[in-house]
């Protein structure tokens, strides 16, 4: 596991960096489905033996390419940070973008928990940008009893 993993809540600055798994693109009427069975699929497939140049072992759920706010589609993607992109057949490469992030922490009954959070963020008055947004499951996910998921969500922080 990673020394890099930290628990965070309130403002991060975010580096860009680079994930590379399995996507699909979705809409809110629908995601509720496609993202099981994305989740699904990335554990039957094993995507994680398949991914190259993993930073580590925490498995990252990126949400991208928005074509408007959360109400239109966007992309979905769930792998592994990489310190080199090299996509394998059938995977996609995104990219979080460089910028401020709320992080808000997501512990306790999973997908339950999960849900919640992202229920608080999308009827608070967050300063979006919906350029990427993104979920850690890191070391504290996989504890019993914990199952923290740390919610990353862009915003626009200039005053």
């Amino acid at each position: 596991m990673s020394n890099e993993y930290e628990v965070r809540a309130g403002l991060a600055e975010v580096e860009a960096f680079d994930v590379v798994g399995v996507s699909i693109v979705t809409d809110n009427s629908k995601a509720s489905d496609d993202i099981n069975a994305l989740w699904e699929r990335f554990f039957k497939e094993s995507i994680g033996q398949k991914v190259e140049h993993k930073q580590d072992d925490v498995i990252y759920a990126v949400y991208s390419d928005y074509e408007g706010d959360h109400e239109k589609p966007y992309r979905f993607t769930i792998g592994y940070r990489v310190n080199e992109v090299d996509v394998p057949e059938g995977m996609k490469h995104v990219q979080v973008q460089y910028g401020e992030y709320g992080v808000m922490s997501a512990a306790g009954e999973q997908p339950k928990a999960l849900i919640e959070t992202w229920e608080a963020i999308w009827s608070a008055e967050l300063p979006r940008v919906f350029k990427t947004d993104f979920e850690v499951y890191g070391p504290r996910f996989f504890e019993d009893g914990v199952n923290e998921v740390l919610v990353h969500i862009g915003l626009d922080v200039e005053e």
